[in-house]
């Protein structure tokens, strides 16, 4: 029995399944959800993701094991890897829509089907054997023309990746001014399901340096079908549980807007900071752990920019590291004067407003870590 040969086909079999497992659970999701609209296009757009995943390991499989070696399968396999870093884009776009006119550019998946279109003629035209005639053996340009398809999917595969990390960059910078609740609305989770990206685009550039890891069915196939089922799961399971936030409004507010009146603006929207504290210290709207910059403005009677910008100046903070460090204060007050025979540690975690432990340990260690003075906190 060719061991190689079996574990490859698990891997295989791990890839697919994990898949279909994860297909089928968002069906179910999306049946029974009915009322959140965002919910459910972010729902369906993972499912075509998962669906075309399908298409990409079962036609490489057909291709690794020679099995039905049909033309088509071929084009049916570079066409999904076009799609599958599209589609995540296109998944990426609704998590971090921070604009309501924003609207996804369907000519991303014009993009795609324009590329497969091309290599379709590049092949059927008889180009390709023109071309590598053309050419001297061992060259460069030999390699890059035999692997055409391979660098192509590479080289689009770390674009749609790069764009997609900078729209999560840029959306954690503005939601960290905005929202208090790490866990759903900072979208954390995603840094690692992108290292596993960056794990898997590199390809054929990475043949061409090492070609013989070409051969090698372990780093070849084997690993990157085990973090392919990672990735899925990953995926699905957040999105499953909803660790993201549909927001409605409009975060990134026009500059020109704030600023216009000039001096009489501001002065009508000015914060005192004695009266700001007193306020935070009696009311304490921290110990909801969902909330947003927003539901101070009314009490506050400032607008969303105003007021985040003095929580910068004054804390030397972004909204969400203000709000975790009130909390964190009102942890260890009620440590100190709680009944420690009733209260655990979990229950005073969540009565001082954290999400769970996770946020809880996360605004902990960055006290501990930039040893915040006395006079810098909100609650004594």
């Amino acid at each position: 029995m060719d061991y190689e040969y079996l574990f490859l086909g698990v891997s295989f079999s791990s890839s697919i399944f994990s898949a279909l497992f994860c297909l089928a659970l968002l069906g179910l999701k999306l049946i029974d959800d009915k009322n959140d609209v965002g919910v459910r296009k972010t729902t369906l757009v993972l499912i075509l993701f998962y669906i075309v995943c399908i298409f990409f390991h079962s036609t490489t499989f057909f291709e690794v094991f020679q099995i039905w070696r049909l033309p088509c399968l071929k084009g049916v396999n570079f066409l999904s890897t076009l799609l599958m870093p599209t589609l995540f884009y296109h998944l990426i776009f609704i998590l971090t829509r921070l604009k309501k006119k924003e609207k996804f550019k369907y000519f991303h998946y014009g993009i795609t089907l324009t590329l497969c279109l091309g290599f379709l003629f590049y092949h059927i035209t008889g180009l390709e054997i023109q071309m590598e005639g053309l050419l001297p053996m061992k060259s460069i340009f030999t390699f890059l023309l035999s692997n055409e398809e391979g660098i192509t999917t590479t080289v689009f595969n770390l674009i749609y990746l790069l764009l997609s990390l900078f729209r999560l960059l840029k959306y954690r910078k503005n939601i960290a001014n905005y929202s208090s609740d790490e866990e759903r609305d900072s979208l954390f989770w995603l840094y690692p399901i992108f290292a596993i990206g960056f794990l898997l685009f590199p390809g054929s550039i990475v043949f061409y340096i090492f070609p013989q890891l070409q051969t090698n069915l372990l780093v070849g196939q084997l690993i990157p079908n085990f973090l392919f089922m990672f990735f899925n799961i990953s995926l699905c399971y957040n999105l499953f549980c909803e660790n993201f936030a549909q927001i409605t409004e409009d975060i990134l507010e026009e500059e020109k807007n704030f600023d216009l009146d000039g001096c009489k603006k501001v002065k009508e929207l000015a914060i005192d900071k004695q009266k700001f504290e007193t306020y935070i210290l009696e009311t304490k709207p921290f110990l909801n752990p969902q909330l947003k910059i927003t539901d101070l403005l009314s009490d506050l009677m400032t607008n969303r920019s105003y007021l985040s910008q003095f929580i910068n100046a004054t804390y030397k903070k972004n909204f969400s590291q203000y709000i975790n460090q009130c909390r964190y204060n009102e942890y260890l007050r009620l440590k100190a004067t709680g009944d420690p025979e009733q209260d655990t540690e979990a229950d005073l975690i969540l009565i001082s407003g954290f999400r769970s432990y996770e946020s809880f340990k996360r605004t902990e260690d960055a006290v501990c870590k930039t040893k915040n003075k006395p006079q810098n906190a909100v609650l004594q």
